[in-house]
């Protein structure tokens, strides 16, 4: 029987240092994460964002994962069987996730919070569906502007219609179970990177959907239609069509964002009026 090789998509917030810190502690050196490709360039010009120089011994390698793996990986690892796993989330919780993650980061490292509205308009528009196409099928920035948004719905159905395992975040520990069968490792992994612990340390209030304004919540739905569509239909099993009437221009959004960006580093470093930390 081929050797299996499992590959897991760590898509940022959706569980997967739980998922790497388990294979890290259970094959050592058989587990791979490649390293970025460059720290000089940005890496929306290149295709490739990770290092391709295999380490030793690589026919020994058991699991590869990372923030900047693509689908290429797959291609230094001739003659063996490819096992593809993936963790997603609703778009709007791992917003808010994500959102006061770095506010908490950043209180811990002596700078200051901001507000949710301008981490949205700083934050790329369905950060899940375009971190899939610009890391795993290696997609340049360019390329991401030119898209229509049914060819990136095509090429993501295409792309998740050839992953073996796709869970939700609240099934992460039922998936970890099912791939470390595949690798004949330890099924059980303690949570990682977990909230509880910098919030203690930090003092930040959670911030909760429901806390949101109205036309906060209006723009959080806008700028995360599409990854609403992918969870929909890769984890609900919904197969409805998606509808981009109500989505925020992509093209518009990324020309605009670096003025935001900008907004965020001041408010990061001096602070803003409007965000209090209790």
């Amino acid at each position: 029987m081929e050797q299996p090789l499992l590959i897991h998509i760590h898509v940022p917030k959706c569980a997967g240092t739980t998922v790497e810190k388990h294979f890290a502690q259970q094959l050592g050196e058989r587990f791979w994460v490649p390293r970025k490709r460059t720290r000089r360039l940005p890496l929306s010009l290149f295709r490739r964002k990770y290092r391709a120089g295999l380490p030793e011994h690589p026919d020994q390698i058991k699991a590869v994962s990372g923030h900047f793996i693509g689908k290429s990986v797959e291609g230094l690892f001739p003659n063996r069987r490819i096992v593809r796993s993936i963790i997603l989330r609703q778009p709007e919780s791992m917003m808010m996730s994500y959102y006061n993650f770095r506010m908490m980061r950043y209180l811990l490292e002596g700078q200051h919070a901001y507000s949710f509205l301008l981490f949205l308009r700083a934050t790329r528009v369905n950060p899940m569906a375009h971190f899939l196409l610009e890391r795993w099928l290696e997609l340049p920035w360019i390329e991401l502007i030119r898209l229509s948004e049914e060819r990136k719905i095509e090429l993501l159905d295409e792309a998740l219609a050839e992953v073996d395992y796709v869970a939700d975040i609240r099934q992460a520990d039922s998936l970890i179970e099912k791939v470390s069968a595949e690798l004949d490792i330890r099924p059980v992994a303690p949570r990682r990177n977990a909230a509880e612990e910098k919030q203690v340390k930090t003092g930040w209030k959670i911030l909760k959907l429901e806390d949101l304004t109205p036309s906060e919540h209006a723009l959080l739905k806008s700028r995360t239609a599409l990854d609403d569509y992918l969870w929909k239909r890769w984890v609900q099993k919904d197969q409805k069509a998606f509808d981009r009437r109500d989505q925020s221009n992509f093209a518009y959004s990324e020309f605009v964002r670096p003025r935001y960006q900008v907004e965020r580093r001041i408010a990061r470093r001096f602070g803003s009026p409007l965000v209090s930390s209790t």
